[in-house]
């Protein structure tokens, strides 16, 4: 009997093609930069009332080495991006903390939904003493008068975490995550299979079924693998608890090869792995305002219902939870308090912000919902990765010319397994159809207007022909009903230190080096890269 054929699955490139110069060696955009950073720096220099020499040695010192950087580019990014990069990183790099941040200025590469939000710096006309009294200017003598009418109420500290306020969420209510940008959120999760363990014919029928999910899905969705070191410890002691209770001499030893074995699997191997799907409200064009809450709650939690009998076909299924709200909170737990959340149960959390403001005076309703999963440290100092509560994250994105042109089918499990620290982050966006065939229909008429006036010696020819054939591969597939997703991967490293992160990005990056996939680290954006 012959062996099952797997199957395989075609990632079309970027269809899209910018342009370049010199037979495809260089971006179109970059070149435009290295004639303006040459041009800018070398006119001035000629104009120098210097010797042709000197004028030449200026040339080869400046003007070319400046050309020459713009024309390569840095990170694989064109230098123009990178310096306004690194300029918004030195202008928003501080240090958040629970017992005071040493900056509060306003963020400038933050959402659009924190520019608007800030609150206005209203002018005090008369300082205030400690007590609640106002100091005032008498006119009349000229002198400071101690005003003892406008003494004010001194209000109560409250005991609140100030980092609750960068978590961009207002409320959690009916297992909905209500943003501050107006956005409204679905988090499940999912109890995953091991696909891999799977025959060629039933992988088939899984990825067909997730395939017909897709088409009905919501318009953006996002999956998120976590992955811990697994706690063992309750196991070890329940172990210890049974031998303790053994009375055969020979079950004893087994028991003790079993408890050496668990202690071995928990230092290096035992890892937890947490899938989530997380989807988000899409508004239909026309919808009413004052009824886009009621709208959201509808639609997220039919989508979330469809989502559980799509994958219940797949062989997954969506854990239900008694408290959705709490649920929702403790997933957020999960992800902003890495360290905290291994340590310390969301349950136990929970009651400990209620006790410090009930010991506070304030009322229990007066705690903000950021309080709950807000972490204590946020240290946004270094250009290469951020510290959270003492754990170190750098983040690695997989650009769009880094993917292989074929995959075989569970192709993303070279990244959830990829042991201790690493989390993936999958982003989904479908497109509108319509747009994206005319999209489509317009830029293969320019790349087939490029190519003709290309010669096939030129690597720009290779270039421009792959871009054609996606497009065409791509409009075929919309002529078969099929859907147009945009798809990004984002990797999350995480370690104990800042050696320990170096050493697993850049194995990282040898991983997908050998899978034939580039990826590139977020420098000077790790910020906006923990936002996502």
């Amino acid at each position: 009997m012959s062996q099952e054929q797997r199957d395989s699955y075609v990632i079309p490139p970027n269809f899209i093609e910018g342009g370049s110069f010199f037979g495809g060696l260089f971006k179109a955009r970059n070149v435009v930069e290295a004639v303006i950073l040459a041009a800018g720096t070398g006119l001035p220099i000629l104009t120098l009332s210097l010797t042709l020499t000197v004028r030449i040695i200026l040339l080869c010192l400046i003007s070319l080495p400046l050309a020459l950087l713009a024309l390569i580019g840095i990170a694989g990014m064109p230098l123009s991006s990178y310096i306004i990069l690194f300029f918004r990183f030195l202008r928003n790099r501080r240090t958040l903390s629970k017992t005071g941040g040493k900056s509060s200025r306003k963020q400038a590469i933050l959402p659009t939904w924190d520019k608007k939000s800030g609150p206005s710096a209203a002018v005090q006309p008369a300082a205030y003493k400690k007590d609640g009294s106002r100091i005032r200017f008498a006119k009349d003598t000229r002198r400071l008068m101690l005003d003892t009418s406008y003494r004010q109420k001194k209000q109560a500290e409250r005991p609140g975490n100030p980092l609750a306020a960068y978590v961009p969420i207002q409320k959690i209510e009916n297992g909905i995550v209500y943003t501050t940008d107006h956005r409204f959120i679905k988090i499940l999760e999912i109890v995953p299979i091991n696909f891999l363990l799977r025959s060629a014919r039933e992988q088939r029928n899984i990825v067909y079924s997730f395939i017909s999910y897709l088409k009905i899905a919501p318009v953006k969705l996002q999956i998120k693998v976590i992955t811990k070191r697994a706690d063992m410890n309750r196991h070890i002691e329940t172990v210890r608890r049974e031998m303790a209770q053994e009375t055969n001499e020979s079950c004893r030893m087994q028991q003790e090869d079993y408890l050496n074995l668990l202690k071995k699997l928990g230092s290096r191997e035992a890892i937890a792995r947490r899938f989530f799907l997380i989807m988000e409200y899409e508004p239909l064009p026309g919808a009413k305002k004052d009824r886009e809450e009621a709208d959201a709650i509808s639609s997220l939690q039919t989508a979330a219902r469809t989502a559980a009998n799509y994958l219940r076909q797949c062989g997954n299924s969506v854990v239900q939870h008694e408290n959705e709200d709490e649920a929702a909170a403790e997933m957020l737990y999960t992800f902003l308090c890495r360290r905290e959340s291994t340590d310390v149960p969301f349950l136990q959390r929970i009651s400990h912000i209620t006790s410090n403001y009930i010991k506070a005076g304030c009322s229990i309703d007066e705690i903000p919902v950021g309080d709950f999963f807000a972490p204590s440290q946020l240290d946004f100092t270094h250009g290469s990765y951020l510290c959270i509560d003492g754990t170190y994250y750098a983040y690695l994105l997989v650009p769009s010319d880094g993917y292989k042109s074929e995959v075989p089918a569970g192709w993303l499990s070279l990244l959830v397994n990829a042991g201790d620290g690493i989390d993936l982050d999958v982003f989904l966006t479908r497109q509108p159809k319509d747009r994206m065939i005319r999209k489509l229909g317009q830029q293969l008429r320019i790349n087939r207007s490029k190519i003709k006036e290309t010669s096939d010696t030129n690597t720009d020819f290779d270039d421009l022909d792959s871009a054609i054939r996606s497009g065409y591969f791509l409009k075929d597939g919309l002529s078969n009903h099929e859907d147009f997703y945009y798809l990004n991967l984002l990797i999350t490293v995480t370690a104990d230190n800042p050696d320990d992160l170096d050493w697993k990005c850049a194995e990282m990056k040898k991983l997908l080096i050998s899978q034939d996939m580039n990826v590139q680290s977020c420098s000077f954006c790790q910020e906006q890269a923990l936002r996502s």
